[in-house]
């Protein structure tokens, strides 16, 4: 009977401890394995300023009028989403800074006076931000070119 109370109280306090442990911890299993999300594309620019110089020579001609490469990747996830985004706008005759207003769902300075908010004002990815805007496109095939185009394009300024 005495030790049946000793294990019982043994239990009790592990339970205690454990407890106060947890409080600490979110029990939501989405955050347990969340990763960290990476640099931002001007993180990643600013990391790298001869990357960055290369990567705007090569990409002049796709950029805005009058716009830097960091101001075209302001708000972006990835250098490697804002590439992409900038030869999908090439390749399919998109606004850029609509593209870049459904992609972070952030209004984007310059002219988007022709530009539709993003649906629920959510950020899109850019398959379904293609879609939106031009919805006689393969969003599908124009994302996954530009994607590879845009991981060449980022290799070769890499030094």
């Amino acid at each position: 009977m005495k030790t049946k109370w000793l294990v019982m109280g043994a239990a009790g306090i592990g339970i205690l401890l454990g407890a106060s442990g947890a409080a600490a911890q979110s029990y939501n299993p989405l955050k347990w394995i969340k990763k960290n999300p990476g640099p931002t594309a001007n993180e990643q620019l600013a990391a790298n300023q001869e990357e960055e110089r290369k990567l705007s020579l090569q990409l002049q001609a796709l950029l805005p009028p009058k716009t830097t490469l960091r101001e075209a990747c302001n708000g972006l996830l990835s250098l490697e989403d804002c590439v992409a985004a900038l030869h999908v706008s090439r390749n399919l005759k998109i606004k850029y800074n609509c593209l870049k207003w459904d992609m972070t769902a952030a209004r984007p300075n310059g002219d988007v006076k022709t530009c539709e908010a993003p649906p629920r004002d959510k950020a899109l990815s850019l398959v379904n931000a293609i879609r939106v805007l031009n919805s006689d496109a393969d969003a599908k095939a124009a994302a996954k070119n530009a994607e590879r185009r845009a991981r060449e394009d980022i290799k070769d300024a890499t030094p």
